[in-house]
């Protein structure tokens, strides 16, 4: 599955108040970035619209942006994933390929 704009979803407004079944898709796609392993992928906020999942929040690596959004396109019933999550250093570490 690719990350694609969500035709009824605009990126700056925040989504309609989510359906029971998007209720259940947003439940266990979070339970899923919980259950992974990555301690980072804890903090990553998920909202539902339609089938449609929304990530956002902070991540010290791209590798790990992706692999959110693998785990939660997985998630039965997700027709698609809006990958918002921004890719920012550590604190007290340089930006990734930078020496100072």
């Amino acid at each position: 599955m690719t990350a694609t704009a969500c035709p009824e979803c605009d990126r700056e407004s925040p989504l309609v108040p989510a359906a029971s079944h998007d209720s259940d898709l947003v439940r266990d796609a979070e339970a899923r970035l919980r259950r992974s392993g990555y301690l980072a992928l804890h903090d990553v906020s998920c909202d539902g619209h339609e089938g449609w999942l929304r990530l956002g929040g902070r991540l010290p690596s791209h590798y790990l942006k992706q692999v959110a959004q693998a785990l939660v396109a997985e998630v039965e019933g997700v027709s698609g994933v809006i990958n918002l999550i921004r890719v920012v250093a550590p604190a007290g570490r340089p930006p990734t390929g930078r020496d100072r």
